[in-house]
């Protein structure tokens, strides 16, 4: 997504079809990836193609975030490689929280088969947990909301202050490029990864290129503090943090 962005900051309007050949992916995906930045409220569908919309950008908040349910389709092959070089930081012992949010989830697969203790406040994790599974699960409880899927407030923070973890792996929803803010939509959920971070020695940020054109209610992180930020592209006239790690198809 932040390349369509890019493409239409320099023209625009810009064509599926143009897009289609320009950055060599199906009609599906580029539709998709359309429909989640006009969700966004950063561009406006048109005919055949796109247009930046000739106002602000929204600030992402709970008035505007979309539910956990609807962003599963988006971006899932960025994810799914993202994830799969994230989970070989993981090894039998280690005790992990895996965030919220439907990136994080795509490390199941590659740690199904360890013996590992898992703490998430996340129910849509839960879900996906094969049966296969081998280790422990541990759900932080508190306030809940159907549409976040997940536990936060008082409640939550007490148990976090009960765990001591190897890893943690975070989602969020923006990432600024220009000062390594890191935000999300709710100040509630960002005081859960906040805390989380302080019981890790190990801290992981999970995003796809389109986190670097998305702005957020709360910043609760700064880049420079995780170990690693898995990504999957990066802006190529910046230069690329010594914490950015760049996950290709042939690692």
């Amino acid at each position: 997504m932040y390349k369509i962005m890019t493409l239409l900051n320099e023209q625009g309007f810009v064509s599926v079809k143009e897009l289609m050949e320009k950055l060599q992916v199906s009609r599906s995906s580029i539709m998709r990836d359309l429909i989640e930045l006009e969700n966004q409220g950063l561009i406006q569908r048109e005919h055949g193609g796109a247009s930046l919309k000739n106002i602000e950008t929204p600030t992402l908040s709970s008035l505007n975030e979309i539910p956990v349910s609807h962003k599963e389709t988006l971006n899932v092959e960025q994810k799914k490689l993202i994830c799969k070089e994230a989970a070989k930081k993981i090894h039998d012992g280690d005790c992990i929280y895996i965030d919220s949010g439907t990136t994080p989830v795509y490390l199941l697969p590659y740690i199904v088969n360890k013996h590992i203790k898992i703490a998430t406040a996340s129910t849509y994790l839960i879900r996906k947990i094969p049966e296969s599974f081998k280790g422990d699960i541990y759900l932080l409880g508190g306030e809940f909301n159907k549409d976040y899927d997940m536990s936060y407030g008082p409640l939550t923070l007490q148990m976090i202050k009960q765990f001591n973890f190897d890893h943690a792996f975070f989602s969020t929803n923006g990432v600024s490029l220009k000062t390594g803010e890191v935000n999300i939509f709710e100040f509630s959920i960002g005081a859960v990864k906040r805390e989380i971070m302080k019981r890790s020695l190990n801290n992981h940020l999970l995003i796809d290129d389109s986190k670097f054109v998305v702005k957020a209610l709360c910043t609760w992180a700064n880049t420079d503090e995780f170990n690693t930020v898995y990504v999957n592209d990066f802006k190529h006239d910046l230069e690329l943090p010594d914490n950015y790690y760049l996950c290709y198809e042939d690692k």
